[in-house]
């Protein structure tokens, strides 16, 4: 594989477990203003946010 491919991909990566990350933490305010369990969901918005721009910018 060539190495800018594969920069290229991994950088399309990260923006999309970034994106992911933004969506689930929307879900997880919401399940917190019903006042349901939100604290693993959080957790997991907060993962992809960061594993996403860890990807990001080390690939940029």
């Amino acid at each position: 594989m060539k190495p800018n491919l594969k920069k290229n991909l991994l950088a399309f990566l990260g923006i999309m477990l970034f994106s992911s990350g933004l969506c689930v933490f929307g879900e997880a305010i919401m399940y917190k203003y019903e006042s349901r369990d939100w604290f693993l969901i959080g957790t997991v918005s907060l993962v992809l946010i960061n594993s996403g721009l860890i990807l990001i910018i080390s690939n940029k």
